[in-house]
This record gives C-alpha cells, structure tokens and sequence, in this order.
C-alpha cells in the first residue's frame, strides 16, 4: 500500500490524521512505561485526564490493576469503540488483509525511547478505535482493527491477573451496542 493510501485508510471516518506521540505526552508514557508490571509504586489519577487517549488508557490499566472497584468505569470508558451507528447503516470501511498489517503497524507508531510493546498496542488501538476499519478473514468474518489491538493490549497489560479480557471488552461492547440500533457487538 502506499504511503499516501495508508494515511488515508488511518483518516477514514475522521476528519484528522492519527496524532504523533510527541512532547509531554512521551514523558508521561515513558513514566508510565516504568510502571508496567509494577503493581507498587503511585500512579497517578491526573493522568485520566490528559488529552492523549494512549496516556489516559495506559495510566487507567495501571490504577484498574491496583483498584478495580475504584477505576472500573474510568477504564471501561476509555476502551470504548463506538462504531454502532456507522455500522448499522452498513458502513464498515473495508481493507485488503494484505494492507491490514502496513495499517496497524503505521497505527502502532511509537517514538524509539518507547520500548514495551504493550504500549504500542495502546497506541495503535488509541489511533484506530475511531476509525471503524475492519478485514475479512479466511473464513469470511470480519475483524475490527481496533478491537483487535484492544484485546491485546489489555490482556497483555492484564497478565498475572484475575481479569477475564474477553468478558470485560464483551460488557462494553454490549453496553455501547445497547445505545444503538440493529448491530450486534
């Protein structure tokens, strides 16, 4: 694909291109990035308030993994993905398998200072879950790209947990879906 076709996949069904990690929001992922896997050490609450989806999600998984109960629907509401409406008047915007992964690795961007991986998964969900971007599978299902680096950012981000990924991205999709008419989740 090339890259002016793959930018424009990235753009559809939003009016601006994916926003590049830059400046502070790096600092706060980098800061974020050391927090990964350590269930101990303060993270801050601020953080749910930052303008970048990335920060706000990252930092939402960290204090979810310390209190559940208290950030519960902090986190849920960030891993929100909203395509109901475009969905059920029957606009999916379709990719070629073969684009899907130039789109998410394009999606899933970081600056070089930003090792983990989970982190880009972050981001390449942050970038995608407005875009209603979806490819068929082998077997004819569709896939959102979005839920996809959705699941595993979150069941990596989860690991060593009693969390079930899958029951909790079901009941959000669910709830979303139940604003809607005629789509499943």
């Amino acid at each position: 694909m090339a890259t002016s076709t793959l930018w424009s996949a990235l753009a559809v069904a939003s009016p601006s291109a994916p926003i590049a990690l830059e400046g502070e929001t790096v600092a706060q992922l980098l800061t974020l990035q050391a927090l990964i896997g350590n269930d101990t050490d303060p993270v801050s609450d601020g953080w749910l308030e930052s303008d970048a989806c990335a920060v706000r999600l990252l930092s939402g998984v960290l204090l979810y993994r310390r209190e559940p109960n208290k950030y519960r629907n902090a986190l849920f509401a960030e891993l929100v993905v909203d395509d109901y409406a475009e969905r059920s008047a029957g606009k999916y915007n379709d990719i070629y398998v073969e684009e899907a992964v130039s789109v998410m690795d394009a999606a899933s961007s970081v600056p070089r200072e930003i090792t983990d991986q989970r982190i880009r998964m972050v981001a390449g969900f942050c970038a995608l879950k407005d875009k209603n971007l979806w490819t068929t599978a082998g077997n004819g299902s569709r896939l959102s790209l979005a839920r996809f680096f959705r699941g595993a950012a979150l069941s990596s981000l989860l690991k060593g947990t009693d969390e079930d990924t899958v029951a909790i991205t079901s009941a959000i999709d669910a709830h979303t879906a139940s604003r809607h008419d005629s789509v499943a989740p």
